[in-house]
């Protein structure tokens, strides 16, 4: 059992700590994106604001020591947008950020275990940043989810999907966020992606091995 001390010692790169919290969304504005559709925009707009395929990002202020590591008392449960957005995108530890990439080739993603059996033969969506075999074991001890129960996938195949966040729209009252029950992680290319505000980036995993931890050996194909 992870203890405390253990947890506070290694806590995930992608984890959110105490001060960092999110810019008001009263900064948004209506204007042209990436590819001249009009949508959501930043007042004072840079290009670190948008990610891989032009979506707008959440701005999140981030807590880091003089290293430029994160420091603070982590927020369990919470992912830091900018850390989760570097890990999915670069193929990153999502405990360390060190490089993923096995040996074999491909890349070890960590998804809870569903009640319901996944159909087989079916992409896998994933928010969660890939691990590196080192830590792997570490991200399910410090995650609750996880430590309840988890699937590890090998991936060979794992292309940018979409993203997950807050869709706005925009009226009389100017802009205002769609209610949560209305809320749906946006693919890329889906028509209402340029008012969507970005606060995950999600990997589909088409080619992939269901596998153990303790060895690596595929317990289940696909």
């Amino acid at each position: 059992m992870t203890t405390t001390a253990e947890m506070l010692r290694n806590v995930p790169y992608v984890t959110s700590r105490e001060g960092e919290e999110p810019d008001p969304w009263s900064r948004l504005t209506v204007g042209l994106g990436p590819d001249l559709s009009m949508g959501l925009a930043y007042q004072d707009e840079t290009a670190d604001d948008r990610g891989p395929r032009g979506e707008l990002w959440e701005r999140f202020r981030q807590s880091l020591d003089t290293f430029g590591q994160p420091t603070g008392r982590p927020k369990w449960r919470l992912v830091h947008p900018v850390r989760q957005r570097k890990a999915m995108r670069f193929l990153r530890c999502q405990v360390r950020a060190c490089p993923a990439k096995l040996s074999s080739g491909g890349y070890l993603f960590l998804e809870t275990a569903d009640e319901k059996p996944r159909e087989p033969g079916q992409p896998v969506r994933t928010g969660q940043p890939p691990v590196c075999l080192e830590h792997a074991h570490l991200a399910v001890s410090l995650c609750p989810r996880l430590s309840k129960g988890h699937v590890a996938f090998l991936a060979r195949k794992a292309p940018l999907w979409g993203v997950i966040g807050t869709r706005y729209r925009f009226g009389s009252l100017g802009l205002t966020p769609l209610p949560a029950e209305e809320q749906l992680p946006m693919p890329y290319g889906h028509p209402q992606l340029g008012w969507f505000l970005a606060s995950q980036l999600v990997r589909e995993l088409t080619e992939y091995d269901v596998v153990s931890l303790d060895d690596l050996k595929p317990v289940a194909r696909r």
